[in-house]
């Protein structure tokens, strides 16, 4: 089979490679399209350790089950179904709390010694394919597994009794449109996004954000604290991961309010605790996300509650190289570039 291989920082290759025969309990799913991620391009880039040379990347995928391993559903043949990527052990005690996310033994697809989907068929666990309505369209279905990440990110935030949070998101790219278009599902008010992409600022506008800030040109706390009439924000969250961005969003937030982290761009940051415990400001890390998350975020996909289609582009597989270039230089207002094989 055709599969688009990651050989060197900047470089991706079209190659023939032997064609996976599923094990015990898994299924060979023919990828029907895939999202190229950040985390692919931290790849791409040379930027992760855990993404070398030989590696087929990607994860946000979804396809048709080809062939099954023994101890698997015939029923599941010839279903087209969303894969969630991340595969836990399920008998650890966070598996068993429903916690798959922190499991000491996950693997995702495109990552370490996993292949990933950016090729004609990838094998994966059958309890991680979940069968698609047909009314869904194929971009729509490689955009549950983005939006996954939001719902897990918005189910850390702490409940308001009585009261609708109000949110700033830093960073309008695939995520932060993310965590937008969920926070709108559940009632959050996002006062305010920070991107500096002026085309991906007219996307959050499209997509709910109340006004959208320039970190180039405006004083973001400030604003929102004058947007918020001196109080600040319940919510910032992170979906950039630069100590910058951390940084405003700590500054953001109200009294006794919440940042949530989920960017990973970069790693140190220096934070000013005195002032972050005096102000009782919550720090909350989120990765990846649940099955729960995943199924809900499928949901919200089979519902037509979010639709990103019109800043999508779908490109061959062939032309990997090209797209992911496209992305490093200027991704425009797309939110996600799709490879179909």
């Amino acid at each position: 089979m055709k599969a688009l291989v990651y050989t060197a920082p900047r470089t991706l290759e079209m190659r023939e490679v032997e064609e996976p025969s599923p094990g015990p309990g898994e299924v060979r799913v023919r990828v029907g399209m895939t999202g190229i991620c950040g985390s692919d391009m931290h790849g791409f880039l040379g930027h992760s350790a855990r993404r070398k040379p030989g590696l087929v990347l990607g994860h946000e995928t979804h396809g048709v089950v080809s062939a099954l391993g023994a101890g698997v559903d015939a029923d599941l043949r010839d279903k087209w179904v969303s894969v969630n990527p991340l595969a836990s052990c399920g008998r650890c005690a966070a598996c068993r709390a429903g916690r798959q996310n922190v499991c000491a033994d996950w693997r995702i697809l495109g990552l370490d010694t996993t292949a990933g989907a950016f090729a004609e068929s990838v094998c994966v666990p059958a309890r991680t394919v979940y069968p698609l309505p047909a009314h869904v369209s194929d971009t729509e279905a490689v955009m549950i597994e983005p939006l996954a990440n939001a719902v897990h990110l918005l189910s850390l935030a702490p409940v308001h009794a009585g009261m609708f949070p109000t949110a700033a998101i830093f960073g309008g790219g695939t995520l932060g449109a993310a965590v937008l278009s969920v926070a709108r599902t559940r009632g959050i008010r996002v006062v305010a996004l920070v991107e500096p992409n002026p085309k991906r600022a007219k996307v959050a506008e499209a997509l709910g954000a109340e006004r959208v800030l320039d970190p180039n040109t405006d004083d973001v706390a400030a604003e929102i604290y004058r947007l918020t009439d001196g109080r600040g924000v319940d919510l910032t969250v992170d979906a950039v991961g630069r100590e910058v961005v951390r940084q405003a969003a700590a500054a953001s937030v109200t009294r006794g309010g919440t940042v949530l982290l989920l960017g990973l761009d970069q790693g140190p940051t220096s934070l000013d605790f005195i002032d972050l415990i005096r102000r009782e400001v919550r720090l909350q890390c989120s990765f990846t996300y649940t099955d729960a998350d995943f199924a809900a975020a499928f949901d919200l996909v089979a519902r037509g509650a979010v639709d990103y289609r019109p800043w999508t582009d779908v490109l061959p597989l062939s032309e990997g190289q090209q797209a992911f270039e496209r992305l490093a230089a200027d991704p425009g207002d797309r939110l996600k570039i799709i490879l179909k094989p």
